[in-house]
């Protein structure tokens, strides 16, 4: 079972379609709990990285997310959801990322 974080952006039934055909299930977030569960989690996402961030932090996803990836539990961080990862956007400048990663 791979979780799929889905912060409500993004062409996220691709993502479930490319996985399912694969051969795996996939499970979407729908809670931080979710995150905190999951063995693997793909995170797709487009749009704007202030918006992102700001849906990541009042659905309660940005520690489970740091959390998961300390841990060093398998991700994959699609478009978006790879630069979540990052302390800060040039794109959105002061909007603060994840902070798993510095930014520049």
């Amino acid at each position: 079972m791979i979780a799929l974080l889905d912060y409500g952006a993004g062409n996220v039934r691709s993502v479930i379609n490319a996985i399912e055909k694969l051969g795996e299930t996939v499970q979407p977030v729908t809670t931080a709990e979710d995150i905190s569960r999951a063995g693997r989690l793909v995170f797709p996402g487009v749009g704007s990285f202030g918006a992102m961030m700001e849906n990541l932090h009042a659905k309660g996803f940005v520690e489970p997310l740091q959390a998961h990836l300390r841990a060093g539990k398998p991700f994959l961080g699609i478009c978006l959801g790879l630069q979540a990862l990052f302390e800060e956007s040039e794109e959105t400048p002061g909007f603060a990322g994840s902070g798993l990663f510095p930014a520049g």
